[in-house]
């Protein structure tokens, strides 16, 4: 959107910023060329660095600062260019910001009308309809901005959890992991996982149907959430493979975590017939200069190795 912004700038400003140089008016021309170099600015810093928020911030200020530079030196000519400008603001940065923004400008422009009678505007009749019509513009603006602000958020939380247990799904947890080790690298933060699978799942399934199997699945991610921290996170590793990423956790601490959740869910999670549902888990610290994948490999061979032993455990990975 930045980039389609400064384009449209830099395409339709650039020849009016000519021709005001071009017949003496400096004032205009200089703020249009002003305008002019901070698109292209702004678009080429937003590629080289991948921030998109100073830069939007950047140029609506500008923008509106030079459109009220315009609007002053060229009177009703110069206001054909705010209806443009209060529709680009609000693409460029978020909605409550380019509210303000919006209203400096029209109160701006009103303050100098009344200090300056005729300066802009022919009449009072002529400013109050430009206020009205410039409103109108910015709240449909504001609408389509917000309602797309709203749309995006939902579709990245869509993104990020798994649909049936509202858990985070896979591609989540892998950032969540690399994150972790860079943490770890920098501030020297303690992590570790709780990798965990459901006993005899697939019987579950076959005895009761999928629908307790989805039913089991739903009940236990509150279970494990009701005895971690509301810092720490469960994802959905896979089927019935979950695992709880906790930061700032001694080792001394995460076997007896561990073991408190493998009772938890024994005791709370029951199936129609009353039967407990039970789980096996492994559990790892993340070590000095280590991958996160080597790390996940820890936490599952030490899950392999609860199973080979009998299911409903806990086993520290080596």
């Amino acid at each position: 959107m930045i980039t389609l912004v400064g384009v449209i700038i830099a395409s339709f400003v650039t020849p009016y910023a000519i021709y005001r140089l071009y017949t003496g008016n400096l004032v205009v021309g200089l703020a249009d060329m002003i305008i002019v170099i901070s698109a292209i600015s702004a678009v080429a810093y937003a590629w080289r660095t991948g921030d998109t928020v100073r830069p939007g911030q950047f140029l609506a200020l500008i923008f509106c600062v030079g459109a009220g530079i315009v609007c002053i030196s060229l009177g009703i000519n110069g206001l054909f260019w705010v209806y443009p400008l209060l529709v680009f603001i609000f693409f460029l940065v978020s909605a409550r910001r380019a509210v303000v923004l919006s209203l400096m400008l029209l109160f701006t422009l009103s303050v100098v009308d009344l200090v300056r009678p005729s300066l802009i505007f022919a009449n009072h009749y002529q400013m109050t309809s430009f206020m009205v019509t410039a409103f109108v513009c910015s709240f449909f603006a504001y609408v389509f901005a917000y309602r797309t602000q709203l749309q995006r958020s939902e579709l990245k939380q869509l993104a990020s959890i798994d649909s049936l247990t509202g858990a985070g799904n896979r591609h989540t947890l892998n950032q969540e992991l690399e994150q972790a080790v860079q943490l770890k690298q920098k501030l020297h933060s303690r992590f570790a996982v709780i990798l965990f699978d459901l006993d005899f799942f697939k019987q579950i399934n076959d005895n009761y149907g999928h629908r307790v199997g989805d039913e089991t699945l739903i009940r236990l991610v509150p279970i494990i959430s009701g005895m971690i921290r509301q810092t720490d996170q469960v994802f959905r590793f896979g089927g019935e493979e979950f695992l709880v990423l906790l930061r700032d956790m001694d080792a001394d601490n995460l076997l007896p975590l561990a073991e408190k959740i493998r009772s938890g869910v024994e005791q709370q999670l029951r199936l129609p017939d009353g039967k407990a549902v039970t789980l096996s888990a492994g559990v790892a610290m993340l070590d000095d200069n280590e991958h996160w994948e080597q790390w996940l490999h820890r936490a599952d061979m030490a899950l392999y190795q609860a199973k080979h032993n009998g299911l409903n455990q806990v086993v520290a990975a080596a």
